[in-house]
């Protein structure tokens, strides 16, 4: 009975330790630590070609994923992904052809919606962020 006693103490002990080093991402972020909160990219393609859609911060590329043909495809962006004072562009890349658009400079914020209009004729594409 003793030895139950002092294994319950311990282990309530260990418990009352971990939680009280555990340190939320949010309090981390608010230090001046890794920021935490999404980008969501939405893109509405009216193209008939499947569209490759990455971010682009000065020479790095990183792939979203495909938007397909006449369809909205939803991205999720943690803001802890884009560097350089949350700076970037979107590049779209269609599927079979030579032609890419780009869209004008971003300035990542926590809970921003960004809706990329992406036209058959890539040069009428339009971007909003709300």
């Amino acid at each position: 009975m003793r030895t139950r006693l002092r294994v319950l103490a311990l282990l309530a002990l260990l418990v009352s330790a971990a939680a009280g080093c555990h340190q939320s991402v949010g309090a981390r972020a608010a230090e001046g630590g890794v920021p935490d909160g999404e980008v969501t990219v939405r893109v509405v393609n009216h193209s008939w070609l499947d569209v490759t859609v990455y971010i682009v911060q000065g020479t790095r590329r990183e792939r979203l994923g495909s938007a397909t043909a006449t369809s909205t495809t939803t991205f999720a962006v943690a803001l802890r992904r884009l560097a350089n004072g949350g700076e970037y562009r979107l590049l779209g890349d269609p599927v079979g052809s030579r032609t890419t658009v780009r869209s004008e400079p971003l300035y990542a914020q926590d809970g921003d919606v960004v809706t990329w209009t992406l036209e058959d004729n890539l040069a009428r594409s339009s971007i909003d962020v709300r």
